[in-house]
């Protein structure tokens, strides 16, 4: 189960990413108001006229989206009665949305992950690998931010073990299948921190899209919350008398999480405008965070073994650069990771963006 949950994280951040973060930096993403200040270009450059000072809404048209992000993991659990084990996972995510001009961002999601997990000496082990597909949307209110998403993924396990006690020498290993569903959603309100940057000059003849306001710098406390649902097929191991067999299982999950992040823009003078990013908040995980499974050995009576426990609690952190590297094409890379007292996963990530 420790592994469907972390990739679930994953995902889930890879999705919020685009929400939170998906902008060109050093534009604003989506419709603005104020003032701008404004000349014609049939008054340039002859007379050039002092700059007017032009209240306006600012609309986008229907903007298309496609972007993609790859992210590699590493961490580790500890406690409970079960041996402590070692995780790694890699994987990525693709995604195509809409942002229509009344604001509402829509999007579909799909990838492919896979992980695996050791035990100390390696006597245990095992791998998680699916695909995994869903949809998303966004809306923002003024200052309101609401991201929503949910996600299907189908996969696919196999387990390995060692077993040497007195007479006995196996090498027993399963394969079953199982599959994870997840809905989430976060909201945030946003303060802005400075005065707005200044906007383009404004063109009768601007091409569509070459109307944009620099982004601001914002602050933004948000609070999210998860569902994780984990289904696991009966299995039956092969490999000599200490072979188990086990009973198909659900175990059911929910993360509350609150925090605060922030982003800014600034030019590092080559025409190339930056962004950077950073989160820090607070996880807690509520149901079955000490996953259970009913084992038998062959027709002998069935018993209940527990594994290495999720964390209730977690700090989970974000840090990250995007560049525009031209109109409408975005790359960025990022540091994310979750640390609680039985378990830590770090991640990097690299993401692609384009606009059309």
């Amino acid at each position: 189960m420790s592994g469907s949950y972390q990739t679930a994280f994953f995902v889930r951040e890879a999705i919020l990413d685009r929400l939170r973060w998906g902008v060109t930096p050093g534009s604003a993403d989506g419709p603005s108001f104020g003032d701008l200040p404004a000349r014609y270009s049939a008054d340039l450059p002859e007379s050039r006229p002092p700059v007017a000072s032009v209240p306006m809404r600012i609309l986008d048209p229907t903007v298309v989206g496609v972007w993609g992000q790859g992210f590699g993991a590493f961490g580790g659990a500890r406690g409970g009665n079960a041996f402590g084990l070692d995780r790694t996972l890699a994987g990525f995510a693709a995604g195509l949305d809409l942002r229509l001009p009344s604001g509402f961002r829509l999007g579909l999601v799909g990838g492919y992950a896979e992980s695996a997990l050791d035990t100390a000496g390696r006597r245990e082990s095992a791998g998680v690998t699916g695909g995994f597909g869903g949809v998303y949307g966004g809306y923002e209110l003024g200052p309101v931010s609401v991201r929503l998403g949910a996600v299907y993924a189908d996969e696919s396990l196999r387990t390995r073990r060692t077993v040497v006690v007195p007479s006995v020498s196996d090498t027993p290993s399963g394969r079953y299948g199982g599959s994870t569903v997840q809905g989430f959603g976060e909201i945030g309100y946003r303060f802005l921190v400075g005065a707005p940057a200044p906007a383009v000059l404004v063109s009768k003849v601007a091409e569509p899209g070459a109307l944009e306001q620099a982004a601001p710098t914002y602050v933004e406390p948000f609070v999210g919350g998860a569902y994780v649902g984990i289904h696991r097929d009966r299995f039956a191991e092969t490999g000599g008398v200490a072979a188990l067999t086990g009973s198909a299982r659900d175990y059911d999950l929910a993360a509350l999480t609150a925090g605060l992040r922030g982003q800014t823009a600034f030019d590092l003078g080559l025409g190339l405008p930056l962004s950077a990013h950073a989160l820090l908040g607070y996880r807690r995980a509520y149901g079955d965070v000490v996953p259970k499974a009913l084992l038998s050995f062959g027709a002998d009576p069935s018993f209940l073994a527990a594994g290495v426990p999720i964390d209730r609690d977690a700090v989970v952190a974000e840090v990250g650069l995007d560049l525009r590297l031209a109109s409408g094409v975005t790359f960025g890379a990022a540091y994310t990771g979750q640390t609680g007292a039985r378990a830590q996963d770090h991640a990097v990530k690299g993401n692609l963006t384009c606009r059309f």
